[in-house]
């Protein structure tokens, strides 16, 4: 039977009282509805089934084989929106450790402006996905393609997906998403005789060089908002694979049980933070009394931290109703440090992300119902320091 709607569209029971709890009962809430990254939800697969984990373990291995030749072959991650940033995030991280700039891609709908903007109309557009990817692996050999939708929906990445099927002697494809894969999006996409479950389906009769990875990680805490649980179920598998691809491509031997021994790290890491839930619950207080009285949310770090600072205010817009200078992010180093493909976009869109810019120009501006989230990662060691807040 089909249901009306996908999982990544319901609402969660779980959280269906989250529009009138407090602080506290937020936090609550939202650790109850995120446990079920890791329980599972319902009758179907979850992050630790069989098949979830095989099909990690094979991509890994075919992204190892891409690796050993940087220089002609390629790893392309893609998506929209949130999906979109965290390509963008996962595929400098790994192409820093590695050291092969010249192997890594990242695309995401609307171009780089989008990892600070957001913009929806790119993301329907699936011609513009197919010549974003042609473009990006230009003579390249061999190319592992992840596309990234966490509902089986994007037309931008079906485009992609559709073209990598079409070109399977040179491309891997691979679609991350988190419905099952016959709540693939049905409606038709303009000016195409193809769905999404077109695509889907297409990619299941050719398991020879496409794969599809979609535990089902349950309704989002805010019906429909899959930069939440689908987010962070996208960053964490995402970085599963590389890592165990970066291992085999330097010829180490893994255990059978690598894929299963990452996923619990991570759910370590989050029960880890579930502990903290007194102090964040404090900061939600704060963020909530900041913005009641009109004041503004600044997230401010330093490499990796601060990029996901900035990741979360660019979703508050189209999530929430924000206003782009709401909540705002910035990082030590602004376009530096972000490296994105088409460099400081600070006066074509207006998207100033230095620090400097925030001690110049913000910090005189500052008043007593504005919220500065400091935020800091030791990057040497891999281990996560304390959240600094400050209510200035």
């Amino acid at each position: 039977m089909i249901m009306d709607k996908p999982i990544t569209e319901l609402s969660n029971f779980v959280t269906k009282d989250i529009d009138v709890a407090n602080a506290d009962g937020i936090v609550r809430l939202l650790q109850q509805a995120e446990s079920q990254i890791f329980s599972g939800y319902s009758l179907y697969k979850g992050v630790y089934d069989h098949c979830i984990l095989e099909s990690v373990k094979v991509i890994a291995h075919n992204i190892a084989g891409v690796l050993k030749d940087p220089c002609k072959n390629a790893v392309v991650i893609s998506g929209c929106g949130t999906s979109g940033r965290l390509a963008f995030a996962v595929a400098k991280f790994f192409a820093h450790v590695s050291g092969n700039n010249s192997c890594y891609r990242y695309l995401i709908a609307g171009g780089d402006k989008v990892l600070l903007r957001s913009l929806e109309a790119p993301e329907d557009d699936f011609q513009r996905g197919a010549d974003d990817l042609q473009k990006a692996v230009e003579g390249k050999t061999q190319v592992v393609f992840i596309g990234v939708s966490c509902g089986l929906s994007a037309p931008y990445v079906a485009g992609q997906l559709n073209y990598c099927l079409d070109h399977g002697d040179r491309f891997t494809s691979v679609l991350l998403g988190f419905n099952p894969t016959d709540m693939a999006r049905r409606t038709p996409i303009a000016n195409w005789d193809k769905t999404f479950y077109d695509v889907v389906k297409r990619m299941e009769q050719n398991c020879e060089y496409a794969h599809i990875i979609n535990p089902v990680v349950g309704p989002e805490p805010i019906t429909g908002s899959t930069r939440m649980k689908g987010g962070t179920a996208t960053k964490m598998l995402l970085e599963v694979i590389f890592s165990m691809a970066h291992l085999l491509s330097r010829d180490h031997v893994i255990t059978p049980t690598v894929a299963i021994d990452l996923i619990q790290c991570y759910e370590l890491a989050w029960r880890q933070v579930c502990l903290l839930k007194d102090s964040i619950s404090k900061a939600v207080q704060l963020a909530g009394e900041s913005l009641l009285a009109g004041g503004h949310i600044y997230y401010v770090g330093c490499k990796r931290s601060g990029l996901i600072g900035m990741i979360d205010a660019s979703e508050c817009p189209p999530t929430f109703g924000s206003s782009f200078t709401d909540i705002q992010g910035f990082v030590a180093g602004g376009y530096s440090t972000l490296d994105n493909d088409s460099g400081d976009l600070s006066e074509a869109e207006g998207c100033y992300i230095d620090l400097d810019y925030f001690r110049d120009h913000v910090m005189p501006q500052l008043s007593s119902h504005d919220l500065v989230v400091v935020t800091m990662i030791c990057e040497n060691s891999g281990e996560f320091q304390k959240h600094v807040w400050v209510n200035n």
